[in-house]
């Protein structure tokens, strides 16, 4: 099976890391598709033309990194990543809110390429620069959620915050959160997240 990817990509980077984690190289081939050149093979497997998008050799697809995570946890690995979750409705919403920072930085992104062109809307770039904010502290005040040992929302929340890192260096995100920066370089250590670092 392949999985469809940039290596930009926040959403790309968590699904590459639960194959790291779960050992699953031989059986999930890297294929690199960036969405916007709306390459014909990403388009035919992912009616909405994002990545990842992981393609199963049966012909089908999976698309959205939630589902593919899971999948790839659950289906292809023995599930010890996503267990921690499994009717955990608070680690759910710390899930949830990692997954909205990364959106809400991506959005940000766009807005810094629309500027290029002079099309930035100063109302978006501040809703999505608050909601970055705030979803920062909401996380810092709730890490005693996390439970002890690696799951999908210790990858959710290094991945949105390695793409701060990535997309918007000139964004101070550590000095107001010590605690996520202290979880962030200590877990940017391990092997599986050290061999998915986000480039171009």
């Amino acid at each position: 099976m392949q999985l469809y990817l940039t290596f930009s990509s926040p959403f790309a980077r968590k699904a590459r890391i639960v194959v790291q984690e779960q050992r699953l190289h031989s059986v999930v081939t890297e294929h690199f598709s960036h969405p916007f050149h709306n390459d014909d093979e990403l388009i035919s497997s992912n009616p909405l033309g994002k990545v990842p998008c992981l393609t199963l050799d049966n012909g089908s697809s999976i698309i959205d990194s939630e589902v593919i995570c899971a999948f790839l946890d659950k289906s292809l690995g023995d599930g010890h990543l996503s267990a921690p979750l499994d009717k955990n409705w608070d680690l759910y919403t710390f899930h949830s809110v990692s997954s909205g920072l990364m959106d809400a930085a991506v959005h940000l992104q766009m807005e810094k390429l629309r500027a290029r062109e002079e099309l930035r809307s100063d109302f978006w770039w501040q809703r999505y620069f608050s909601a970055i904010e705030r979803s920062l502290d909401y996380l810092e005040n709730h890490l005693d959620r996390l439970p002890a040992s690696l799951s999908l929302p210790h990858i959710n929340l290094c991945s949105a915050l390695s793409y701060l890192d990535f997309r918007h260096e000139d964004f101070d995100w550590r000095s107001d959160h010590p605690r996520l920066m202290a979880i962030s370089e200590d877990l940017e250590k391990s092997e599986s997240l050290s061999k998915c670092q986000l480039h171009e």
